[in-house]
């Protein structure tokens, strides 16, 4: 067996590796960015094509094979609670939906902590509702299927061009390199190593890591080591999680097919809208 940090022996699905049915959604952010839209309502529940953001995540998740979902929420977010805990078990959302309160905004990597007990030493997926997935496949499920064929901890990656790079975010570029649709990953940079916008060097495009991640059991570990390095009081985000996953050769990339929409941008949640029709709302 196989010791090192968020690994696991790949003994197949006949022992439950593979077969993931849980997936956590981290809604606990403060989403200041998007609030001249919200104006104090959560993100999650903007509307797309009249469809909340949110929602969308969910049937996703359901497309992908998931059957239960555990929403992480601050605790001033009870709206997301009332109008979603009514879906579960409904047509094309998960069986089961459950909520988890993270009590103040300590980090991604803190918000997946959360699921530790909720994932029963499964595989866990992760769905950020900061970012949506238009085209034939399932995000979540291109995500899990790079799991199936590598038995790795995965991270989402897209493909941005030089001429797309002014309208993403300040995140940063993934060295590496393509084996199919996995991404051979070099090299996780520090979460400071990014300016205002996508910088691709130069280069006609590069890639960076988006918001679909399977964790391993054993991630839930490093999470933890990670933390008793920090200074009291920082915050606990999933760069350097993944950072030490990659050194034990236990983390990949999942180059996503589709168009990638970064809906936690006002620009990227005006390109969703134009692509999904409709206009901008609260649910």
């Amino acid at each position: 067996m196989n010791t090192e940090p968020g690994v696991h022996e790949a003994n197949g699905d006949e022992q439950g590796l593979f077969m993931i049915t849980r997936a956590l959604i981290p809604c606990g952010g403060k989403g200041t960015r998007m609030q001249s839209l919200t104006r104090g309502a959560p993100k999650e529940l903007l509307e797309v094509a009249g469809v909340p953001v949110l929602i969308r995540v969910l049937d996703e998740c359901t497309r992908s094979g998931i059957e239960e979902v555990l929403i992480v929420i601050s605790p001033d977010k009870n709206a997301i609670v009332d109008r979603v805990a009514p879906l579960s078990g409904a047509a094309g959302m998960p069986s089961k939906i459950s909520f988890a309160i993270q009590k103040e905004p300590k980090g991604l990597a803190d918000a997946i902590r959360l699921g530790r007990d909720f994932a029963r030493q499964s595989p866990l997926a992760v769905a950020l509702p900061d970012n949506l997935f238009a085209g034939a496949e399932p995000g979540l499920k291109q995500v899990i299927d790079t799991h199936k064929a590598t038995a790795k901890n995965v991270v989402a990656v897209v493909e941005i061009t030089s001429a797309e790079a002014s309208r993403r975010g300040p995140t940063s570029v993934y060295p590496g390199h393509l084996n199919g649709d996995e991404f051979i990953i070099e090299r996780i940079p520090d979460k400071g190593e990014r300016g205002k916008t996508f910088d691709t060097g130069g280069r006609r495009s590069a890639f960076t890591g988006v918001g679909r991640y399977v964790f391993l059991p054993g991630a839930f570990d490093v999470i933890d080591e990670v933390e008793r390095a920090l200074e009291p009081g920082a915050e606990l985000d999933d760069v350097p999680v993944m950072q030490n996953l990659l050194a034990h050769d236990s983390l990949t990339g999942r180059r996503m097919r589709g168009r990638f929409f970064d809906v936690g941008l006002i620009s990227g949640y005006e390109e969703a809208t134009a692509e999904y029709g409709g206009s901008a709302s609260i649910a």
